[in-house]
This record gives C-alpha cells, sequence and structure tokens, in this order.
C-alpha cells in the first residue's frame, strides 16, 4: 500500500519533471531569479531578485533583510521577489533560484521542519498569480541576483555603525 505522502511525492517529482520538458514560457512570460546570502552564516542578511518582463521591463530588488540563516535569505529573497510580480499581476511567471532547500521545501518535496511560515507566505503569493512556475538553477546561472545580494550586504555593512541623518526643507 503506498502511503498518501509517497503518492504525493511520486506526483510532485513527475510534474518537476514536465516541467523542465516544457519551454521557459514564451514570448510573454515574465521572469524571475532570486538569492539570498547571510553573512556568516548565521548573520546579516542580503536579498537580491531580478524581475524581467516581455517587452524588456527589468525591476531589481536589492535590500539587507535583518539576521537569520541563509534559508532566511533565500526565503524572503523569493517573497520580495513574489511580492513585486502580485503587484505586476503577470499572466505567466517562471522563477528560478539557487536553493534546492527552499525550492524543494516550497513544491512540497522535501519539508523542512522550522521553514512553515516561510512556505505559508510564499504559497499563499504564488496563489495570487495566475501561472506561476518555480525551479533550481545552478549558482552559475543565477549570477545577477546573487550580485544583488551581495551588493545589499554590503550597502549594510557600509552603513553600520553610523548614525543616521534626517534632511529636511526646513532650511
Amino acid at each position: 500500500m503506498v502511503s498518501e505522502v509517497s503518492a504525493r511525492k511520486a506526483l510532485l517529482r513527475r510534474e518537476q519533471h514536465a516541467a523542465r520538458k516544457r519551454d521557459d514560457g514564451g514570448p510573454l512570460a515574465w521572469r524571475g531569479w532570486f538569492d539570498g546570502s547571510a553573512h556568516p552564516n548565521p548573520g546579516r542578511l542580503g536579498i537580491g531578485a531580478l524581475l524581467l518582463g516581455p517587452d524588456g521591463e527589468r525591476i531589481e530588488i536589492s535590500e539587507a533583510a535583518g539576521d537569520g540563516d541563509s534559508s532566511d535569505a533565500e526565503y524572503a529573497a523569493l517573497t520580495a521577489l513574489l511580492r513585486a510580480a502580485v503587484k505586476l499581476k503577470p499572466a505567466q511567471l517562471l522563477l528560478c533560484g539557487d536553493s534546492q532547500v527552499v525550492i524543494n521545501d516550497v513544491l512540497g518535496t522535501t519539508i523542512v521542519k522550522g521553514l512553515a511560515t516561510e512556505r505559508a507566505a510564499v504559497l499563499a503569493l504564488m496563489e495570487q498569480l495566475p501561472d506561476v512556475s518555480l525551479r533550481w538553477v545552478p549558482r552559475h546561472r543565477n549570477g545577477e541576483a546573487d550580485r544583488l545580494s551581495q551588493m545589499a550586504i554590503g550597502k549594510a555593512t557600509e552603513f553600520q555603525g553610523q548614525t543616521p541623518v534626517t534632511v529636511g526643507n526646513d532650511l
């Protein structure tokens, strides 16, 4: 007797295999890449994401994201990318990231304890989009998102310990 969990995993594997065989969405699809970094791990988080539209639109996200570990950073980057996409309401969206842990967790092939809140937030955002797919890519094919996440950590480090200055028009 096959357990329900085993059957679900087998179905997800078949769906992932079919998704790999499909084309990348065609000329009207939006495409996004995400990456998160933790320095050290755990440590300061930086997130990076790139969203490209079919007509040449380009949206970059590069933000410090507090403290945590690499999975927290990856999930924060994916969440930020999905929030940007939800505002745009693309008909089709192909998302790529280099964290197998996060992608497998979202797809349900491997559930990671301790990431349930992050998973639920991502799934809720994905449900707001009509056609979204999530794929793993090797790190070397995720360079722009990685650059943006590293840049975010660099900005956070650059301003660490400095007193914020408010500039107004009341001179």
